[in-house]
């Protein structure tokens, strides 16, 4: 993969996302994804998720993101949400979800961070009736958290949606956006703002379903919201 190439345009894809919540980036089919996902697999054995292992952060330095797209975010950071942190404050997670998984699926929510990337390595074929694990998201679906109050009492709120029946509900009133990630391109929108989840990774699936999660710049303390949630977590 050619690395400038790559990110030749990602100045006038990045002047689409504050208007629209969310942007598609060039398709990463290039790279070798299957061996990328095998190595990454087997440093995360059973575990559904786990944080920038070395494969993960090795094809992030392969992608050059420290150059062509870390400064450029917290530019617009400051410049549309007022960000007042560094560069530094970015959260990455590998997410494997194996086919009939039932815990990963219909879990609504918000991220703390300002922006979230998606970004496919291994999507697997389903049968006519299963699903994929496609991600369900509404961009701009609540404003900006004023503070950590208003966060949390947000988050709560739309905990109410984290559900089949939840998101079929919320998407009767709210414009709804899915993508199956089968065209390899990530996916970058306003991670606080767009409520998203996904479908489940059906048993007839081929393979395990592995994606890369990006998080960008966290307006609360370090033990906010979010940094609590994580701990929680063991993330």
């Amino acid at each position: 993969m050619n690395v400038n190439e790559y990110w030749e345009d990602i100045d006038s894809r990045l002047e689409k996302l504050i208007d629209v919540g969310y942007v598609k980036l060039p398709s990463l089919k290039e790279y070798d994804l299957d061996f990328l996902a095998s190595d990454i697999s087997n440093e995360m054995g059973t575990s559904t998720f786990k944080e920038l292992g070395l494969n993960h952060k090795k094809f992030l330095d392969d992608l050059e993101f420290h150059k062509y797209l870390t400064p450029k975010l917290h530019k617009i950071a400051k410049e549309a949400f007022n960000y007042k942190g560094d560069l530094s404050n970015q959260y990455h997670v590998a997410r494997k979800v194996e086919p009939g998984n039932s815990k990963e699926m219909f879990r609504a929510h918000f991220d703390s961070h300002i922006f979230t990337m998606v970004l496919p390595i291994k999507i697997p074929e389903t049968t006519e009736e299963g699903t994929a694990g496609d991600l369900i998201y509404f961009p701009y679906a609540r404003k900006v958290p004023a503070n950590e109050i208003t966060n949390f009492i947000g988050k709560a709120y739309y905990k109410k949606y984290a559900t089949k029946k939840g998101i079929e509900k919320f998407s009767s009133y709210n414009p709804k956006k899915i993508d199956n990630f089968r065209d390899y391109q990530p996916l970058l929108f306003v991670g606080n703002t767009t409520l998203h989840t996904n479908y489940p990774v059906s048993l007839g699936c081929s393979s395990f379903r592995l994606t890369l999660l990006a998080h960008f710049f966290d307006p609360s303390p370090k033990y906010g919201v979010g940094g609590l949630l994580r701990l929680i977590r063991q993330r």
